[in-house]
Order: C-alpha cells, then sequence, then structure tokens
C-alpha cells in the first residue's frame, strides 16, 4: 500500500477532483504530505477548511490510524502509482487517486463488461439482466456494475451464481453496505468477486457520488450494456462516460411506448450495438459463447425451486405470471429458475411465453 496516497484518499473535506487537483500541483502524495504548511496555505484552489485538514493530519499517528481502520475491516488501498491499480483506469483524465479494495480487483486478462439499468427494472428486464450476465459468467466474461436494486444486482447475483466473478463499484464507502437490501450480495460480492470504492471507509452515500462512481464502472469494463433507462437516469450517464472513454455501449431494445425503454432506444438510435440474445452478444464480443460450461451444468441436480417451476412447465408454454402462480414462488425467484433452466437448455422461451425442451435432467 502507498501510505502517502491512502493518506491523501482519507481526506474528508477534500472532493475526489480536489484531491486529484493537489496530486497535479505538488507531483505526488508523499509530497503533500512533507510541504512545509506555508507552501499548502498558498495553495490557490484549495479553501481555507481544506487547507487545514491537509496541514493538521500529516503525523504518523494518522497513517497508524487509517491502516488500523483498513486493517480492522480486511480492506485494502491501491493507489494510482501501484502495479496493482487497474491499468484500465490508469489513462483516464479523471482517473481515481486510489481505490479501497474488498475482495478482489478485476482481472486484467479478462473481458470485462459493465452491466447496468434501471432501480425499478420490470421482470422483464431482470430476467435479460440474469440471462446476459449468466452468459457472460459462462465466457469467462466479468460483470462490472453498482450493486444497485433492479439490473444491477440481478445481473451481479446472476453472474456469481453461474460460477463467475463481479465486482461492484459503491457510491459509499466500501464498508458500507448500499442499498441495505442487498447485504447478502454484498457478502457474496466480497468473498466472490470485489467490493471497490474510491471513498474512504465509512463515507455515508450521497446523490452526487453515484454519478461520479459511474465513471469508475465503465472505465473498468470494455463494453457496457444498459437493459432498461428512462431518458434521465444514471445508466446513460454511465453509458455517456464510456464512449468518451473509448469503451462500446449496445443497449436492449424495447417498445417504443414503454419509458424504461426510451433511454435505450435512444442509445440504439445515437449508433449503439443492439443486444438481440446472449449469444448474438457473446460473438459481438468476439466469444464463441460457453458450451463446455453449459454441459457441465446440465449434468447438476436441478435446485428446489428450479424442479418447482420445471415442473409447471409444458410443451405448450406459460407466461411467468401463470409460472409464478403454479409453482409458488415470488416474480423474482421464478426469474431465477427459468434462468438457470434455460442455461440447462431445459426450457425455452418463445413469444413470451416459457415452454419445456425435450431434454432429460441428466445425462
Amino acid at each position: 500500500m502507498e501510505q502517502y496516497e491512502c493518506w491523501l484518499a482519507f481526506r474528508e473535506t477534500l472532493t475526489n477532483a480536489r484531491k486529484r487537483k493537489c496530486l497535479e500541483y505538488f507531483g505526488s502524495a508523499q509530497t503533500i504530505f512533507i510541504a512545509s504548511a506555508s507552501q499548502i496555505e498558498t495553495v490557490p484552489f484549495l479553501r481555507e477548511e481544506e487547507k487545514r485538514e491537509l496541514i493538521l493530519s500529516r503525523t504518523e499517528r494518522e497513517l497508524m490510524r487509517e491502516r488500523n481502520i483498513l486493517s480492522s475491516l480486511g480492506m485494502q488501498f491501491v493507489g494510482r502509482s501501484e502495479e496493482a491499480y487497474p491499468e484500465r483506469l490508469k489513462y483516464l483524465l479523471d482517473a481515481p487517486a486510489g481505490l479501497f479494495v474488498l475482495g478482489r480487483l478485476p482481472d486484467p486478462q479478462k473481458t470485462a463488461v459493465a452491466l447496468v439499468g434501471a432501480r425499478y427494472a420490470t421482470g422483464e428486464g431482470c430476467y435479460t439482466a440474469r440471462e446476459a450476465a449468466a452468459a457472460l459468467a459462462g465466457a469467462d466474461v466479468e460483470v462490472i456494475s453498482g450493486m444497485a436494486t433492479g439490473i444491477d444486482g440481478e445481473a451481479q447475483e446472476a453472474a456469481l451464481d453461474a460460477g463467475g466473478r463481479s465486482y461492484a463499484v459503491l457510491g459509499c464507502g466500501g464498508d458500507i453496505c448500499y442499498p441495505k437490501n442487498n447485504k447478502a450480495l454484498y457478502q457474496r460480492l466480497k468473498e466472490e468477486g470485489g467490493i471497490l470504492s474510491e471513498y474512504p471507509p465509512g463515507t455515508e452515500p450521497k446523490p452526487y457520488y453515484f454519478p461520479e462512481r459511474n465513471r469508475i464502472i465503465s472505465g473498468l469494463s470494455d463494453v457496457v450494456l444498459v437493459v432498461e433507462a428512462r431518458k434521465k437516469s444514471g445508466s446513460l450517464i454511465t453509458a455517456s462516460l464510456a464512449l468518451d472513454q473509448g469503451r462500446d455501449v449496445f443497449a436492449v431494445p424495447g417498445r417504443i411506448h414503454d419509458s424504461l425503454s426510451e433511454g435505450c432506444n435512444e442509445l440504439i438510435r445515437q449508433g449503439a450495438g443492439i443486444f438481440c440474445s446472449p449469444g448474438s452478444f457473446l460473438l459481438d464480443l468476439g466469444l464463441e459463447g460457453a458450451s463446455g460450461e453449459k454441459e457441465k451444468k446440465n449434468q447438476l441436480l436441478l435446485a428446489k425451486s428450479e424442479n418447482m417451476v420445471y415442473s409447471c412447465v409444458d410443451l405448450r408454454g406459460k407466461s411467468l405470471d401463470e409460472l409464478s402462480r403454479s409453482s409458488g414462488l415470488s416474480v423474482s425467484d421464478t426469474i431465477k429458475a427459468l434462468t438457470t433452466l434455460q442455461i440447462q437448455e431445459l426450457v425455452e422461451k418463445k413469444a413470451g411465453l416459457y415452454r419445456r425442451k425435450k431434454q432429460s435432467l441428466s445425462k
């Protein structure tokens, strides 16, 4: 850990943009730490409270306090000058000065896709997100998102369920689970992927932190896929940032009178790639898919919820709502089960209905 970069990242009165400006002005975090008080006092763009914090916090005791905080949380800090700092972020004009990390950082050798979308998503949108994420995980592609309720969380959970890696970039300190209802996913991401934030531990979520963190979500990715988005949404901010960063953007098309499809349709009108199916998307990424993984999955016994849904599916076809009522499961749990059943090629979807494929449960 680069202790001086970590020290700067912990400064609460300075915005992330102001921290980057300080690094440009002084040349390094260590130079700021050893600068005289008068040198800091004369920095033209710093407010008085910012100058005061920089001057008073430059002690060995403070460095020790920060190390103890990270140690107690099982968290690491990776500064921009360190080798472990993500290569994809290094050349961004507004690259974070460092990242606080729980778990792992994304693998630089693997393709990464940011999968984002509406918080108040439809059942169809959640299903599409899970289907896409599971296919990506099966093709050894890492999924980046923001752990938000809706599309983000569904995609990240599906990626983990499929045995893949997923990473959440938070708009608060990495030690804070936000939203609170995603606690189980937060724990899984810490263990099976990573929780990343440029904000120090203890930083509470604020509305303007989320658009700011979106540049990291897109920056860590090779491609951004948007699943359901209104005309004005955080997902479109992520897509715009991705284009500025030279990343490709794809969107799931939707009905023209559906407000949750307006953002995606507009992205497509402006030239974004069209997500037609997981298979075609993998081809667009230059990947052949994950047929080997599918064969392995088909050899596994179905879980209880999947058996419940599978027993309700017939050859004529049923809607999502019908299957939810028949199985007694919630729509969300039914979607999860259907995702697994489709990955295992036991169920197919045609004209909005789910049909059983003529295939046994095991080989």
